[in-house]
């Protein structure tokens, strides 16, 4: 029998051992006092230090997270509470007078059951994070009220749109038989498009304000941005982003001559209108680039490996029994596989990562043949000043 759960546990120490030595070596950059010769009269010494200690205070966090989250994880496989969860599971629907072995509705309590679970798990560290951590540096804008509304809403949500997309996916498993994964990627395929399209109408606007950006220089000179490189604009949206949080953004959304760009309200306030324009030409470059588009295309060929294998592993006993599960289930089978499948993860994030940088490169250059060099480059100050960006970089 191959050892599925012991190789999952001996990568992921791997990757934990890996990104702490990356965490602790950024940590040691991060206790530089003085600024670097070439940031001189880019950024103030008092800049510096704040985000210097920013940037050690979410390294802190995120090895003490790390460190527990493994831990944790380690300790749900060794005692078997996954296997013990699904035995359970049976037994609730038994005792609702529910057939226990209708694999759908255990895997929807499973299903909910272990992300209520996770948010506990998980309360203490997102508590301090946006409470502690972010407000300690002026960042953290929400209230008690706002966050859990925000947490209620994101339940209501996995349980309205979470919950039949899961059903979906098993009945297409079901039906689809020995070539199911064909089915189960076109069914991936169409619903990426789906949440695609009804996200920043629909689900976006149930958390956060967008209201057109009011007539002025700004919208002038951003329309005129867009009849410039022939981007199809039809919305220009200002989010209240400082509702949350006093870091900034903008980005585009939306399909074939309907554009939109949506800029935080934050960041009308760290900018001017030129270097406004200069970073959505930065934008406006991924659009021309077709970035977008490589990346959609890039994300479907991984789900169709990732399907694929998923199809010729899925129902493998020693997968199952190496979990500590008795019998298969497609469900079960979807989840231990998503373990299994995370060295292929990393690396596709490793590559994208690579990519994402390339593109970055790519959009900033299209922005400076724009004639916007000198805007985006004391935008890109102003930003990473306001949002206490890690300023000197370990390499």
């Amino acid at each position: 029998m191959f050892p599925f759960s012991e190789a999952f546990q001996g990568f992921m120490l791997a990757i934990y051992a890996l990104e702490t030595y990356i965490i602790l070596r950024q940590y040691s950059n991060l206790k530089i006092k003085e600024r670097p010769p070439q940031l001189e009269g880019v950024v103030t010494q008092e800049k510096f230090t704040k985000s210097q200690a920013y940037g050690r205070a979410n390294e802190r966090f995120d090895l003490v997270s790390s460190t527990v989250s493994t831990i944790h994880s380690l300790f749900v496989l060794r005692y078997g509470l996954m296997p013990l969860l699904w035995t359970y599971c049976g037994i609730w629907l038994d005792h609702f007078g529910l057939p226990r072995d209708d694999q759908i509705l255990r895997a929807i309590i499973y299903m909910i059951v272990s992300t209520v679970y996770n948010f506990v798990i998980q309360l203490p560290f997102t508590l301090y994070n946006t409470f502690v951590l972010e407000e300690s540096f002026g960042f953290n804008k929400q209230t008690w009220k706002l966050w859990v509304t925000d947490q209620l809403k994101s339940f209501a949500l996995l349980i309205v749109i979470g919950v039949p997309l899961l059903v979906a996916a098993l009945k297409v498993i079901e039906w689809g038989g020995e070539n199911f994964w064909i089915y189960l990627w076109l069914f991936t395929v169409t619903i990426s498009f789906v949440m695609l399209t009804i996200y920043p109408t629909l689900i976006a606007p149930l958390f956060n304000k967008f209201t057109e950006l009011e007539d002025g220089e700004v919208r002038t000179a951003i329309y005129e941005l867009a009849k410039k490189n022939d981007f199809p604009l039809t919305k220009l949206y200002v989010v209240d982003g400082s509702a949350r949080s006093a870091h900034s953004n903008a980005y585009f959304y939306g399909f074939f001559k309907n554009k939109r760009i949506v800029i935080y309200d934050t960041l009308l306030k760290q900018v001017d209108k030129e270097e406004l324009v200069a970073i959505l030409g930065h934008e406006l470059g991924h659009w021309k680039m077709r970035h977008t588009v490589i990346n959609l295309i890039i994300a479907f060929t991984y789900y169709l490996i990732f399907c694929f294998i998923l199809g010729k592993t899925l129902h493998t006993p020693d997968m199952f029994s190496s979990f500590g599960f008795d019998q298969p289930s497609i469900f079960i089978g979807m989840t231990l596989f998503s373990y299994i499948y995370s060295p292929v993860e990393h690396f596709f994030s490793f590559v994208m990562h690579i990519i994402s940088r390339a593109f970055e490169y790519q959009a900033d250059t299209f922005a400076v043949n724009q004639g916007y060099g000198n805007q985006l480059k004391t935008s890109l100050i102003k930003i990473s000043e306001e949002n206490l960006s890690m300023l000197s970089m370990q390499t």
